[in-house]
């Protein structure tokens, strides 16, 4: 037995810091001593190892109730590694973008590789999410059902097509049928939805949200009974939401999540999340809402009760969540670590290798009509993108202010290559004031994972993309023929050696240092091709706006 003398407990139930003693026994909380009779409980007990913590503050664990793991670039048995180490034990993944690219293989790779942290699954609703774009697999109606009753599987993932759900999509509906079917969660997706249009959308059975953008489309879902996930991630950080605690009184439907996190960012990734909340909300109430909130949606037990998993966190103050030790399951955090690092069994299935499959590309490829060739006169959307936001803008140019624009690398061209059954379509476009020189490439891009590249150097463009295909994936920046780039084969998005990743990613950032105002210009070109989020973006189909696909040139 484990005793953790005169500790502060953190009580997530009611929101207290009560002065105590905890044992454990293994991996089980054996008892909670509020009432200093820590000597009737060891009065028997044989090998007690008591630690006077000396007033520390003794935390359950964190949830991160929504993250895409792959966005880590890290397969879960390393990434597991930097969440372990920021606290989290259990992470609530939705495998979208692995299930794009190798369907139900994909997901349950991504569900049983992790080693001790917890995974569990939110099936991938919208694979493909839209119609829009060309992707690598399919997820039906009957693997929903297939999948669904698996363990660590709790339900459906993020309904990102709300559009379909409104308008009674008869594929998508099936899938939310089977999930309430068998009584499971729902996850919901829906940007700047209001009124009505979110009434419809919430009928069907959705139950969260992790895409709100402004306070007051905050509350309103929180007053409709969604449950409200705050997010701050790499590339979307919505902190800010929590201003809406001060208008309301009950916070019990509030979690924070991250639900992208670049491995740049990775370490200590939580904490920092809380650091941020405290600006809005008391430490307590800001752990609360990664252990209590989160565990009573999704049905875990979490918290420090008798019987209960003995991981805790020790820190040593609460203002700035200074960690002196981490207790996962019993152990203490460096043995884990230890433990995990001496696991090299990682099975990584066939399919999830060699998915870039487009043919060689050359500097033609990379020309626009209209702009490079058969020029013509007229207006021209460019997209426009919003640091720390997922959303876009249109904006409207003359075509001979573009030209001399792209001269000047004021706008760019932007290109999204299909790469899973080389239909040969590349998706043409033209975005606003992101790279100032250079050429950046990657296959990792949302929700399809086809190659998005920007730049205005044709040969750079080819040279960029035809090295991320002999690679098998990753990211790829070009500047005057010389390169450079960071492998990423498992699926074209991840790697299985963190170690590797972490050197490579700080080469390959140095070396982009000054080309882009993006703190992370590659997660942030991620987000360009996802057409689920307003106004502008662009897949291998061409330019969508507002989930419909258009034209550069206005007619």
């Amino acid at each position: 037995m484990i005793v953790f003398k005169n500790v502060n407990i953190v009580d997530v139930y009611t929101g207290e810091i009560i002065n105590g003693n905890v044992a454990y026994e293994k991996d089980k909380i054996y008892f909670v001593d509020l009432n200093n009779e820590i000597d009737k409980i060891i009065e028997n007990k044989k090998n007690v190892k008591i630690y006077d913590l000396k007033g520390k503050y003794l935390s359950p664990t964190f949830i991160d109730g929504h993250i895409h793991i792959e966005s880590s670039h890290l397969i879960p048995s390393e990434f597991e590694k930097f969440a372990l180490k920021s606290g989290v034990t259990k992470v609530v993944i939705d495998p979208h973008e692995i299930a794009n690219i190798s369907g139900k293989e994909g997901i349950l790779f991504m569900l049983n590789d992790a080693k001790i942290l917890d995974v569990y699954v939110m099936l991938p609703s919208c694979v493909p999410a839209t119609n829009l774009e060309t992707n690598g697999s399919k997820i039906t109606e009957k693997d929903i059902e297939e999948l669904i009753n698996l363990n660590n599987v709790l339900g459906l993932g993020e309904v990102m097509n709300y559009v379909g759900v409104i308008n009674e999509d008869e594929e998508l509906l099936k899938k939310i049928e089977v999930a309430k079917k068998y009584k499971k969660l729902i996850d919901g997706h829906c940007p700047k939805l209001r009124g009505l249009d979110l009434n419809k959308y919430i009928f069907y059975g959705i139950m969260s949200d992790h895409e709100c953008v402004d306070e007051e489309e905050a509350l309103e879902k929180l007053r409709l009974g969604i449950k409200l996930m705050i997010r701050e991630g790499t590339a979307s950080k919505n902190i800010y939401l929590l201003n809406i605690c001060k208008k309301i009184k009950d916070l019990r439907n509030i979690m924070l999540v991250s639900d992208d996190v670049c491995l740049k960012d990775l370490d200590g990734y939580m904490l920092n999340i809380l650091r941020k909340a405290t600006k809005y909300v008391s430490p307590i109430e800001a752990i609360q809402m990664v252990t209590i909130n989160p565990s009573n949606y999704f049905g875990f037990d979490v918290g420090i009760k008798p019987g209960n998993e003995a991981s805790f966190i020790i820190f040593d103050d609460l203002e700035n969540f200074k960690v002196y030790d981490i207790v996962i399951k019993g152990k203490f955090l460096d043995d884990v670590l230890k433990e995990l690092n001496e696991n090299k069994d990682k099975k990584i299935p066939k399919n999830l290798m060699n998915t870039l499959r487009y043919s060689k590309k050359d500097k033609d490829d990379f020309l626009i009509e209209g702009i490079d060739y058969n020029e013509k006169s007229g207006l021209v959307r460019v997209i426009k993108p919003l640091k720390d936001s997922l959303i876009t803008e249109e904006l409207i140019f003359d075509s001979e202010e573009v030209k001399l624009l792209l001269k000047e690398n004021v706008i760019n061209k932007i290109f999204v290559i299909e790469r899973h059954k080389n239909t040969g379509n590349i998706g043409r476009g033209l975005i606003y004031n992101f790279l100032n020189e250079g050429v950046i490439a990657s296959s990792y891009s949302h929700d399809s994972h086809n190659v998005v590249a920007i730049g205005n150097n044709e040969k750079d463009l080819a040279l960029a993309v035809n090295k991320l295909k002999e690679i098998g994936g990753g990211f790829v920046c070009a500047k005057n023929g010389e390169i450079e780039y960071l492998s990423l084969p498992i699926g074209g998005i991840m790697s299985d050696n963190g170690k590797y990743l972490f050197e490579k990613i700080n080469t390959l950032y140095k070396k982009i240092e000054n080309w882009s105002s993006f703190d992370n210009p590659f997660l942030s070109m991620s987000f360009f091709t996802l057409p689920v989020i307003p106004e502008l973006k662009i897949t291998d189909k061409g330019l969508v706006k507002n989930m419909k696909l258009v034209e550069i040139f206005i007619s």
